[in-house]
């Protein structure tokens, strides 16, 4: 049959059908308008469909997947294996390649059928007509959706190569149990991608989308089996496969392994989703963007099948973990960790804490915590040593200072008189840090803390019991570790980043960090401050911290006002970290404060990180 001539009878013939039936102006207020369909195919090559974003290690290691309403993999034609192209064609639509959309014979095959039945009970759908159901319609079997289909099939045709609509149909079919497309079915049902699938697989597969409850290979194997066979059968009748392969097809045992749904580190999902709002926003085709209208565009982007790198070192990352929850095995003692490269500026390990969801309380960002002496190093001594040129062995009056009311003491109440600046840090002198920010200048030293950024600094906290870490709210470990950075960098600051890149599906880079180096202090006093800083590691408070093979150990404690939090932040040859101890609703941690967990799971970290 000439196809335009057919295609014209097939017109005709519903049109009479369709005026034939009651009712049917409430069908079509029902179902999406004809207008409404074929408008969204003013150019069908715009089409898309929903596609899980990956998140990926520093090794190209699958971390997490994104996914919308719809967990899918995109393929292109090019990469959909012939035996599934061939296993469709066979079974769905044989004249696929010759038609326009609508198969002429078919539909009059159904209509005689349907008409003896007295209901719509045979389709004759062709392939290109399942696609417009699965992307505009539904699939209720009523003449007004059938009329719409028809026509909206006849115009993807128009627009589509057939390459394209296979493309297409092969991606959008469900496939049962939240899965669509071929490739995300055979990673979830067998734990392989398409390719590696062999042809008994494919027509296991192949057969879900035809009815997936029923063919549901978790519940009904045989059902799902049976119709494997036919399919199989099919794609022998039609010459895709000769009776060897059939044969030994039908024979091979099926044996699904379906996919682990785990989740390595379930609390880097929440951060990086976190980190991307603020990479697309530093984009400068996005300023601008209303929260909502942010938010927006990372949703979509993480429904576009688009891969975001990151520099999380999973081997670590899980290192670290083990860290927390062996050093921290108490009821209701939290910890959190965060460890920078220095040679990247990247962070590559974050624990929220001993066993933190997906985009729960995440310690390591979420937590603002009084710092206690952890600050004395970027309020204290690094502005007085980079304003007066001062060296290690400067001396400073460690006596009892006031301030109006404010008369800070030491810990254990001991009393000094005039001290080096090496021992006031080693040895963490309340009254020598209070006296260098007094003689700095409150302004001038808080000035030294803008390159970080910290969000919770107040302009009431610019007082000088914030010396000690007495400020209206806090930091995150995540804040205080990233400022350490500076001093593995000879005074100079970028904030360290999870996400390396984010590129989309074709590996075009959509989006990546450029962020410029700040300075925040001249190298002399750099190299003053990392002479303190071993020192605290050598005798002072941290002398736990030390292991052997790294060239250089320092960093600086912090206990906050009886004792709820214990801080550790520190550096070695190649890495910074911090480490936060503390319960959730602030109280002591007095019964622990010996053991030092703080630097104890730091000092873990580390030597596993120093001999990967």
């Amino acid at each position: 049959m000439n196809p335009k001539l057919g295609i014209f009878a097939v017109f005709i013939l519903l049109s009479v059908v369709f005026l034939s039936f009651t009712g049917l102006r409430n069908e079509y207020e029902n179902y999406i308008p004809f207008q409404t369909a074929v408008g969204t195919l003013a150019n069908a090559k715009s089409i898309s469909l929903e596609q899980n974003s990956r998140l990926l290690d520093k090794n190209g290691g699958l971390l997490y997947e994104f996914k919308g309403d719809e967990s899918r993999i995109h393929l292109t034609y090019e990469n959909i294996p012939i035996l599934i192209r061939q296993a469709f064609i066979a079974t769905e639509d044989q004249n696929f390649l010759e038609h326009h959309g609508i198969d002429g014979k078919a539909i009059a095959r159904a209509f005689v059928t349907n008409s003896s039945e007295g209901g719509i009970e045979q389709g004759g759908s062709t392939i290109t007509q399942q696609l417009a159901r699965n992307l505009f319609l539904n699939h209720e079997r009523t003449y007004d959706r059938k009329l719409k289909e028809l026509l909206i099939s006849y115009r993807i045709e128009q627009q589509l190569s057939k390459e394209q609509i296979l493309e297409l149909y092969i991606n959008a079919i469900y496939f049962q149990n939240g899965i669509y497309g071929i490739e995300k079915a055979s990673r979830y049902y067998f734990s392989r991608p398409s390719k590696e699938l062999t042809l008994s697989e494919t027509a296991l597969l192949a057969a879900i989308p035809n009815n997936p409850a029923m063919y549901n290979p978790l519940i009904n194997l045989s059902n799902a089996k049976q119709r494997q066979e036919w399919i199989l059968l099919k794609m022998k009748e039609e010459g895709y496969i000769d009776q060897s392969k059939f044969d030994a097809a039908i024979k091979q045992p099926i044996n699904l392994h379906v996919a682990k749904n785990d989740i390595p580190f379930p609390e880097i999902v929440g951060y990086v989703k976190d980190e991307l709002l603020e990479l697309i926003l530093s984009a400068p085709e996005n300023k601008g963007l209303s929260e909502d209208q942010l938010t927006k565009k990372r949703d979509d982007l993480l429904i576009s099948g688009a891969v975001i790198e990151s520099s999380l070192d999973s081997k670590l990352q899980e290192e670290a973990l083990k860290a927390v929850q062996k050093r921290l095995s108490y009821k209701e003692i939290e910890g959190s960790v965060v460890v920078v490269d220095h040679v990247s500026k990247k962070i590559v390990a974050m624990v929220g804490g001993k066993n933190v969801g997906i985009e729960e309380f995440n310690r390591a960002y979420h937590a603002k915590r009084q710092p206690g002496s952890s600050i004395k190093p970027l309020l204290a001594y690094a502005p007085y040593i980079d304003v007066f040129g001062l060296g290690p062995n400067s001396m400073i009056s460690a006596t009892r200072i006031c301030e109006g009311n404010y008369c800070p003491s030491n810990y254990g109440g001991a009393t000094y008189g005039t001290v080096t600046l090496k021992k006031a840090m080693a040895s963490s002198i309340n009254t020598a840090a209070v006296r260098a920010v007094k003689k700095t200048g409150v302004e001038r030293a808080f000035s030294y803390l803008k390159p970080f950024q910290f969000s919770a600094v107040e302009q009431k906290d610019h007082q000088l019991a914030s010396a000690l870490g007495g400020f209206s709210k806090g930091f995150s470990p995540l804040e205080l570790t990233s400022a350490y950075t500076a001093f593995a960098n000879n005074g100079t600051y970028v904030k360290p980043r999870l996400i390396t890149s984010v590129k989309d599906k074709d590996g075009n880079v959509l989006y990546e960090w450029h962020e410029q180096p700040v300075k925040v202090w001249k190298p002399e006093t750099n190299a003053v401050m990392r002479d303190m800083l071993a020192a605290v590691t050598i005798s002072g408070t941290a002398r736990d911290a030390r292991f052997p093979g790294s060239d250089y150990i320092g960093g600086k404690t912090g206990t906050t006002n009886d004792v709820k939090d214990l801080w550790f932040v520190g550096l070695a040859d190649r890495y910074t970290a911090g480490v936060w101890v503390g319960r959730d609703k602030p109280g002591s941690l007095r019964s622990i404060e010996g053991s030092s967990p703080e630097v104890m799971i730091w000092r873990d970290i580390m030597i596993k990180a120093h001999n990967k």
